[in-house]
């Protein structure tokens, strides 16, 4: 299997103050693979975020390289935050299709893609509200179909369902599991849940307490709809929570 995506002996060193450097990430080196689902996992302060915003790009001063594969530009990379990071003065259409007027995608076809997302979502009713008028959980839903409507081959996630409550939670899991099933994209997610990475993940990198390495991957053979009180399941929940735990 090719890898989309490959990490070279990355580190990052944040300064606070002159003559105070804190090291964050200590050489990383991973391949992602072309349509896997790939988890990072580890503790609070483990530079899971980081090692997310240098993936993706949006963090560029670090230590190492980060190699895309030949066929990926920049507008084949898109980003979930955890803060779903809407706009509040634009409606939740003109928040869906802000990425792709960046890209000065053609109205018509704009307009499609947008309509095509509002309705995956059930947000097709909420079209012309605006952030405030929504629940956390619809807030996520427009970030969600704002990030999948540019259609990219890379899809980069920081906790997305961390603030939400966990039926939502559970229910927008579902949802992302068949859409990438289905667009087989390339999904890279950050998660501080050991239940929600063996629900979704082909692969887990696990990372250790700051300065952040790889402690281990753990590969996922759990085949899907995975049964969360399955004996395998919970196998593979209690690897992971030992090498998480302090």
């Amino acid at each position: 299997m090719p890898a989309i995506l490959t990490l070279n002996k990355i580190s990052k060193t944040f300064t606070d103050k002159p003559g105070q450097a804190l090291l964050a990430l200590q050489h990383i080196t991973l391949d992602i693979y072309a349509g896997e689902f790939f988890v990072f996992l580890g503790p609070s302060g483990s530079g899971k975020s980081t090692l997310l915003r240098i993936m993706s790009g949006l963090e560029t001063a670090y230590e190492g390289r980060v190699v895309l594969d030949a066929v990926i530009w920049h507008v084949d990379i898109s980003f979930v935050f955890q803060q779903f990071a809407l706009l509040p003065w634009l409606t939740v259409e003109e928040n869906v299709g802000l990425w792709l007027i960046a890209q000065k995608i053609d109205q018509k076809v704009l307009h499609e893609r947008v309509a095509d997302e509002l309705k995956l979502f059930g947000l097709e009713k909420f079209a012309r509200s605006f952030p405030k008028e929504l629940s956390g959980g619809m807030r996520q839903r427009v970030g969600l179909a704002r990030a999948l409507v540019t259609q990219p081959k890379i899809l980069f996630m920081d906790e997305p369902f961390s603030e939400l409550d966990s039926f939502t939670a559970e229910e927008l899991r579902q949802e992302l599991l068949k859409i990438w099933i289905d667009r087989k994209m390339t999904i890279v997610m950050v998660s501080h849940n050991i239940e929600e990475a063996l629900e979704l993940a082909d692969r887990i990198a696990v990372l250790t307490p700051r300065p952040g390495r790889i402690e281990k991957i753990v590969d996922n053979p759990l085949s899907r709809p995975r049964h969360k009180r399955s004996v395998e399941f919970y196998q593979l929940y209690d690897q992971l929570y030992a090498l998480i735990k302090p």
